[in-house]
């Protein structure tokens, strides 16, 4: 088998470590700060309820199929399948989200005002119509990245703390990774950095346009007489209840507000959770987490070979729903058998000429 290197630490870098370990690679995961970056700042909410897009909308169903598996294989998988429940409209269109789901087999419902308070009686205020989305999950990003990391060193990945500066290359062939150590062997590197992606292409003359967006978390304190079940997708507010008590929300779980003052911003946000939820109206800010969000320039995920052979590149948004499937197709990939489904992620594609 090969020796693959590994950039990026991250849910999607660590999730495609284990799966190349366990197909016997023989791999190393580059990565100062582990799981510090996006991934880190991710409401870490699985989903596939983008309808206007039925191809994406598929891969992001084929990754929650994984992680139902995962889960039901590893019950402490760090995730819960509670559910969502939709009632912003400024970016989802109910209806369609509603058909999409029962086109995928996922199990979905309308829910008028009785329905949604039977469901979720802390929110005493419910809307005129929400969409239960019964196959969604969630977790604590930061565990859910540990876990797939802590895989794949017990499949036998070796993880280096070294930041990484370019590919070595030959003849058009990479024979190497040039990290802050100097020069170490292998047959491919996959590049799974994020907002680093860019730097790292650069000195090889290829690159990947971007278009980052900028996300704001507030972990709040505990709110013990809050018990609510279901990831909440409401109108400027996104986000899930944990076990301890504390809620993890955003204003947009997409990223690219304009925060002005993040403090300001993140009382603000818990403000709002109070209205919607009255119990939890003596929450406190705990903590703030802003991270930088890579996203490909044209929305799409950028999947496959880049420049020289043995160069590979994943970059995307929803790293947290689509880390399963991507580690998977990549796996395949790199052992020599090219996933149909990757055909219109392609990095190459000129939407993405830098």
């Amino acid at each position: 088998m090969s020796r693959v290197a590994v950039v990026g630490a991250g849910v999607l870098g660590s999730a495609i470590a284990w799966r190349l370990a366990e197909s016997g690679h023989k791999v190393r995961i580059y990565d100062p700060n582990p799981g510090s970056a996006a991934s880190s700042g991710s409401l870490a909410w699985l989903n596939a309820s983008f309808a206007q897009d039925p191809v994406y909308n598929r891969l992001r169903h084929d990754s929650l199929k994984i992680w139902g598996r995962l889960k039901a294989e590893t019950p402490d998988l760090p995730i819960e399948f509670d559910g969502a429940i939709l009632w912003e409209q400024e970016h989802f269109d109910l209806h369609a989200i509603h058909a999409s789901q029962q086109e995928l087999g996922l199990p979905a419902d309308i829910l008028g005002p009785s329905e949604h308070l039977a469901e979720e009686p802390h929110v005493p205020a419910p809307p005129a119509q929400a969409l239960a989305c019964r196959g969604d999950g969630y977790g604590d990003p930061q565990a859910i990245t540990a876990w797939f990391l802590d895989s794949a060193r017990y499949a036998g990945a070796e993880f280096v703390g070294l930041d990484v500066v370019g590919a070595e290359v030959q003849s058009g062939v990479v024979t190497g990774i040039r990290s802050s150590a100097g020069v170490e062997r292998a047959d491919h590197v996959v590049v799974a950095a994020g907002i680093k992606i860019p730097r790292i292409l650069e000195p090889h003359g290829f690159g990947i346009a971007m278009d980052n967006k900028p996300g704001l978390l507030v972990t709040t304190s505990p709110a013990p007489n809050a018990k609510t079940h279901a990831m909440l997708a409401t109108e400027g507010l996104h986000g899930w209840q944990g076990e301890d008590g504390r809620f993890l929300i955003g204003a947009d779980f997409g990223g690219g507000e304009d925060f002005g003052d993040p403090d300001a911003f993140a009382r603000a946000l818990v403000r709002k959770l109070g209205e919607i939820i009255p119990s939890a109206a003596g929450c406190e800010v705990e903590r703030i987490t802003v991270r930088e969000r890579p996203m490909p320039a044209d929305g799409r995920p950028a999947i496959g070979p880049l420049g020289p052979q043995g160069l590979y590149v994943i970059c995307t948004h929803s790293g947290m729903t689509l880390a399963p499937v991507i580690a998977e197709m990549v796996a395949r990939e790199i052992g020599g058998q090219k996933d149909p489904r990757l055909a219109p992620y392609r990095p190459e594609r000129p939407s993405l000429a830098p």
